[in-house]
Protein backbone atom coordinates (compact mmCIF):
# COMPACT_ATOMS: atom_id res chain seq x y z
CA UNK A 1 0.00 0.00 0.00
CA UNK A 2 1.18 3.68 -0.16
CA UNK A 3 1.02 5.32 2.94
CA UNK A 4 -2.24 7.36 2.20
CA UNK A 5 -3.50 4.25 1.45
CA UNK A 6 -2.32 2.38 4.40
CA UNK A 7 -3.94 5.42 6.40
CA UNK A 8 -7.38 5.69 4.91
CA UNK A 9 -7.44 1.53 5.02
CA UNK A 10 -6.91 1.36 9.06
CA UNK A 11 -7.11 4.29 10.31
CA UNK A 12 -9.97 6.68 9.04
CA UNK A 13 -13.43 5.61 9.30
CA UNK A 14 -14.32 8.31 7.46
CA UNK A 15 -13.42 6.98 3.79
CA UNK A 16 -14.21 3.48 4.46
CA UNK A 17 -16.14 3.69 1.00
CA UNK A 18 -13.26 4.50 -0.75
CA UNK A 19 -12.50 2.54 -4.21
CA UNK A 20 -9.42 1.35 -4.09
CA UNK A 21 -6.83 -0.11 -7.21
CA UNK A 22 -3.23 -1.64 -7.34
CA UNK A 23 -0.69 -0.20 -9.62
CA UNK A 24 2.74 -1.01 -9.96
CA UNK A 25 1.98 -3.80 -6.95
CA UNK A 26 1.04 -0.85 -4.60
CA UNK A 27 -2.66 -0.21 -3.42
CA UNK A 28 -3.93 3.12 -4.32
CA UNK A 29 -7.30 5.17 -3.86
CA UNK A 30 -8.94 5.52 -7.34
CA UNK A 31 -12.02 7.04 -6.02
CA UNK A 32 -13.00 9.01 -3.01
CA UNK A 33 -16.51 10.38 -4.48
CA UNK A 34 -18.23 10.85 -7.84
CA UNK A 35 -16.69 11.51 -10.80
CA UNK A 36 -18.41 15.00 -10.95
CA UNK A 37 -17.46 16.09 -7.65
CA UNK A 38 -13.98 14.79 -8.03
CA UNK A 39 -13.76 16.80 -11.04
CA UNK A 40 -14.59 19.63 -9.15
CA UNK A 41 -12.59 19.76 -6.34
CA UNK A 42 -9.91 19.20 -8.92
CA UNK A 43 -10.33 22.27 -10.75
CA UNK A 44 -10.69 24.40 -7.35
CA UNK A 45 -8.16 22.76 -5.09
CA UNK A 46 -7.65 19.07 -5.06
CA UNK A 47 -5.08 16.62 -3.25
CA UNK A 48 -4.09 13.56 -5.22
CA UNK A 49 -1.89 10.54 -4.26
CA UNK A 50 0.34 9.15 -6.34
CA UNK A 51 2.89 7.57 -4.10
CA UNK A 52 2.37 4.59 -6.15
CA UNK A 53 4.63 6.27 -9.19
CA UNK A 54 8.00 4.23 -9.37
CA UNK A 55 11.21 5.92 -8.92
CA UNK A 56 15.26 5.72 -8.57
CA UNK A 57 17.46 7.68 -7.18
CA UNK A 58 21.48 7.50 -7.36
CA UNK A 59 24.06 10.22 -5.88
CA UNK A 60 27.66 10.39 -5.80
CA UNK A 61 30.22 12.45 -8.09
CA UNK A 62 29.70 9.88 -11.50
CA UNK A 63 25.86 9.78 -10.57
CA UNK A 64 25.27 12.19 -13.50
CA UNK A 65 27.48 10.25 -15.83
CA UNK A 66 26.14 6.82 -15.36
CA UNK A 67 22.68 8.09 -15.30
CA UNK A 68 23.73 9.78 -19.10
CA UNK A 69 25.04 6.81 -20.15
CA UNK A 70 21.64 4.91 -20.04
CA UNK A 71 20.15 7.17 -21.76
CA UNK A 72 18.52 9.46 -19.22
CA UNK A 73 18.53 13.42 -20.40
CA UNK A 74 20.28 15.73 -16.70
CA UNK A 75 18.98 18.86 -15.45
CA UNK A 76 21.95 21.09 -16.22
CA UNK A 77 22.38 22.80 -12.72
CA UNK A 78 21.34 22.35 -8.90
CA UNK A 79 17.69 22.17 -7.70
CA UNK A 80 16.38 21.91 -11.42
CA UNK A 81 14.29 19.49 -12.88
CA UNK A 82 13.30 18.53 -16.59
CA UNK A 83 10.71 16.12 -18.16
CA UNK A 84 12.39 13.14 -20.15
CA UNK A 85 10.66 11.81 -22.85
CA UNK A 86 8.37 14.55 -24.65
CA UNK A 87 5.86 14.82 -26.96
CA UNK A 88 7.88 16.49 -29.83
CA UNK A 89 5.25 17.14 -31.63
CA UNK A 90 4.07 19.70 -28.86
CA UNK A 91 7.19 19.94 -27.07
CA UNK A 92 5.12 18.95 -23.62
CA UNK A 93 5.85 16.28 -21.16
CA UNK A 94 3.53 12.85 -22.22
CA UNK A 95 1.95 10.64 -20.00
CA UNK A 96 4.87 8.55 -21.00
CA UNK A 97 7.41 11.23 -19.43
CA UNK A 98 9.66 10.70 -16.43
CA UNK A 99 10.93 13.29 -14.09
CA UNK A 100 14.39 14.09 -13.89
CA UNK A 101 15.13 15.85 -10.66
CA UNK A 102 18.53 17.13 -9.82
CA UNK A 103 18.76 17.27 -5.63
CA UNK A 104 21.58 19.20 -5.02
CA UNK A 105 24.76 18.74 -7.01
CA UNK A 106 25.14 14.87 -7.43
CA UNK A 107 22.07 13.56 -6.75
CA UNK A 108 19.40 12.85 -8.53
CA UNK A 109 15.76 11.40 -8.62
CA UNK A 110 13.73 9.82 -11.28
CA UNK A 111 10.23 9.06 -11.69
CA UNK A 112 8.15 7.70 -14.37
CA UNK A 113 4.99 9.45 -14.62
CA UNK A 114 1.54 7.51 -15.67
CA UNK A 115 2.61 5.28 -18.49
CA UNK A 116 6.59 6.22 -18.22
CA UNK A 117 9.18 3.32 -18.57
CA UNK A 118 12.62 4.55 -17.38
CA UNK A 119 12.93 3.66 -14.13
CA UNK A 120 12.44 -0.52 -14.80
CA UNK A 121 14.96 0.12 -17.38
CA UNK A 122 17.67 1.66 -14.80
CA UNK A 123 16.81 -0.77 -12.05
CA UNK A 124 17.61 -3.91 -15.30
CA UNK A 125 20.51 -2.11 -15.53
CA UNK A 126 21.99 -1.91 -11.99
CA UNK A 127 21.35 -5.50 -11.70
CA UNK A 128 22.65 -6.52 -14.83
CA UNK A 129 25.78 -4.74 -14.08
CA UNK A 130 26.66 -2.99 -10.57
CA UNK A 131 26.97 0.87 -10.55
CA UNK A 132 30.18 2.25 -11.34
CA UNK A 133 32.62 3.52 -8.65
CA UNK A 134 31.53 6.68 -7.50
CA UNK A 135 27.87 5.66 -8.09
CA UNK A 136 25.42 4.89 -5.18
CA UNK A 137 21.90 3.53 -5.52
CA UNK A 138 19.64 5.66 -2.79
CA UNK A 139 16.85 3.85 -1.33
CA UNK A 140 13.31 6.30 -1.40
CA UNK A 141 10.28 5.72 0.30
CA UNK A 142 8.33 8.93 -1.29
CA UNK A 143 4.80 9.92 -0.31
CA UNK A 144 3.99 12.19 -3.49
CA UNK A 145 1.30 14.25 -4.04
CA UNK A 146 -0.32 16.44 -6.91
CA UNK A 147 -2.23 19.45 -5.94
CA UNK A 148 -4.37 21.30 -8.49
CA UNK A 149 -6.93 23.95 -8.78
CA UNK A 150 -7.52 27.60 -8.37
CA UNK A 151 -6.62 28.03 -4.85
CA UNK A 152 -3.49 25.82 -4.84
CA UNK A 153 -1.30 28.42 -3.08
CA UNK A 154 -3.33 29.82 -0.60
CA UNK A 155 -3.25 26.22 1.07
CA UNK A 156 0.26 26.67 0.34
CA UNK A 157 0.65 29.88 1.71
CA UNK A 158 -0.90 28.44 4.96
CA UNK A 159 2.24 25.54 4.89
CA UNK A 160 5.00 27.02 3.79
CA UNK A 161 7.05 30.16 4.39
CA UNK A 162 8.37 30.20 1.06
CA UNK A 163 6.78 32.68 -1.82
CA UNK A 164 5.45 30.07 -4.17
CA UNK A 165 4.36 32.55 -7.29
CA UNK A 166 4.94 31.87 -10.68
CA UNK A 167 8.32 34.31 -10.83
CA UNK A 168 9.37 32.54 -7.18
CA UNK A 169 9.14 29.03 -8.91
CA UNK A 170 10.31 28.87 -12.06
CA UNK A 171 8.73 26.03 -13.87
CA UNK A 172 12.31 24.25 -14.00
CA UNK A 173 13.37 25.17 -10.15
CA UNK A 174 12.79 22.71 -7.35
CA UNK A 175 12.84 23.60 -3.59
CA UNK A 176 13.68 21.77 -0.69
CA UNK A 177 11.76 23.09 1.66
CA UNK A 178 9.09 22.46 4.58
CA UNK A 179 5.79 22.08 4.00
CA UNK A 180 3.61 21.79 7.34
CA UNK A 181 6.84 21.30 9.14
CA UNK A 182 7.71 18.40 7.56
CA UNK A 183 10.75 18.27 4.75
CA UNK A 184 9.62 18.08 1.28
CA UNK A 185 10.55 19.05 -2.41
CA UNK A 186 8.45 21.23 -4.46
CA UNK A 187 8.08 21.83 -8.14
CA UNK A 188 5.02 23.35 -10.23
CA UNK A 189 4.45 21.24 -13.40
CA UNK A 190 1.66 20.52 -15.98
CA UNK A 191 0.13 17.66 -16.31
CA UNK A 192 -2.99 17.27 -19.47
CA UNK A 193 -2.38 21.67 -19.70
CA UNK A 194 -2.89 22.23 -15.86
CA UNK A 195 -1.22 23.34 -13.96
CA UNK A 196 0.27 21.54 -10.65
CA UNK A 197 2.28 21.72 -7.91
CA UNK A 198 4.03 18.59 -6.96
CA UNK A 199 4.99 17.60 -3.51
CA UNK A 200 7.43 14.34 -1.96
CA UNK A 201 8.05 13.87 1.59
CA UNK A 202 9.29 11.07 3.45
CA UNK A 203 7.04 8.35 3.56
CA UNK A 204 6.40 7.79 7.12
CA UNK A 205 5.21 11.34 7.46
CA UNK A 206 2.72 10.66 4.35
CA UNK A 207 -0.40 9.94 6.01
CA UNK A 208 0.41 12.87 8.21
CA UNK A 209 0.96 15.35 5.14
CA UNK A 210 -2.04 13.59 3.51
CA UNK A 211 -4.52 14.81 6.20
CA UNK A 212 -3.14 18.08 6.78
CA UNK A 213 -3.15 18.84 2.76
CA UNK A 214 -6.57 17.42 2.49
CA UNK A 215 -8.28 19.31 5.54
CA UNK A 216 -6.96 22.54 4.16
CA UNK A 217 -8.32 21.70 0.67
CA UNK A 218 -11.71 21.02 2.07
CA UNK A 219 -11.89 24.25 4.10
CA UNK A 220 -10.93 26.02 0.71
CA UNK A 221 -14.02 24.43 -1.12
CA UNK A 222 -11.64 21.14 -2.54
CA UNK A 223 -11.05 18.17 -1.22
CA UNK A 224 -9.43 14.58 -2.22
CA UNK A 225 -9.24 13.24 -6.23
CA UNK A 226 -8.79 9.99 -6.54
CA UNK A 227 -6.25 8.42 -9.27
CA UNK A 228 -9.33 8.09 -11.82
CA UNK A 229 -8.82 11.84 -12.66
CA UNK A 230 -5.71 11.79 -14.44
CA UNK A 231 -5.52 8.04 -15.70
Amino acid sequence: MTPIAYALAHETPDFTGVEFTSLNDMRIALRYSTNELEHQHKKVLGITDVSYLRRFSVKGPNAAAWLQQHGIAIPPVSNSWLAFGVDQASATPSTHASLVLRLGNSEFLIEDQFNGQACPALQQAAIAQPVAAGVYKVVRHDAAFILSGTKVLNLLSELCLLDLRDKALPADTLLMTQVAGISATLIRQKIDGDEVYRIWCDGTYGAYMWETLTQIATELGGGAVGLAQYL
